[in-house]
């Protein structure tokens, strides 16, 4: 068993728009945040996205605890194609992106990343952590990915965890491990 704690990167300059693969920087608020967030907790690793806000986060929290960073692409964001880098508010009108959210298995983001090739990278990269020997692991990712973390692990459809709330620099722990009968737990 080891402990997790899943990090969604701080707030950017680019708030209200739907970021995948859109690479937006840290705002000050957003360094601020994290900083706040994890501020006298101990890691034996962190675990972070290559997108830049995912590892400007996982500096943040490296030079605070001292843990060394290690850049894992599994963890970057759902590639949302067509969506990427849109205002959040537009995409709500937009029908495709509720058939998306109601149901993310078979509707795709148009040009984007199907859910069973975020599952497909994102499964392995919890099996890597649930082979780690010991110690509390940062895993700092994004808000799809996070979900594609708990859904797995949870054995919840993605589409439940729209209800929880991931906002930048929310941190869920986690205690996770693998048994031969159960897999991922």
């Amino acid at each position: 068993m080891i402990a997790v704690d899943f990090l969604r990167h701080g707030s950017t300059e680019a708030t209200g728009r739907l970021l995948g693969r859109t690479d937006a920087p840290l705002s000050e608020d957003g360094r601020a945040v994290v900083e706040r967030q994890v501020r006298g907790r101990a890691w034996s690793a962190i675990v972070a996205s290559p997108l830049s806000r995912a590892r400007e986060t996982a500096a943040i929290a490296a030079r605070i605890s001292g843990a060394p960073v290690e850049i894992a692409p599994a963890w970057q964001e759902i590639d949302f194609g067509a969506w990427d880098g849109e205002p959040l508010a537009a995409l709500a009108r937009d029908p495709r992106f509720a058939a998306f959210q109601a149901d993310a298995e078979t509707n795709a983001p148009p040009g984007g990343e199907p859910m069973h090739a975020v599952r497909a990278r994102i499964t392995p990269a919890l099996e890597a952590l649930a082979t780690r020997d010991s110690g509390r692991v940062l895993v700092v990712a994004h808000g799809g990915t996070i979900r594609v973390a708990l859904s797995v692990l949870l054995a919840v459809p993605f589409e439940r965890l729209w209800a929880v709330r991931i906002g930048c620099a929310t941190r869920i722990t986690v205690e996770m491990g693998r048994s031969a009968s159960h897999g991922l737990w």
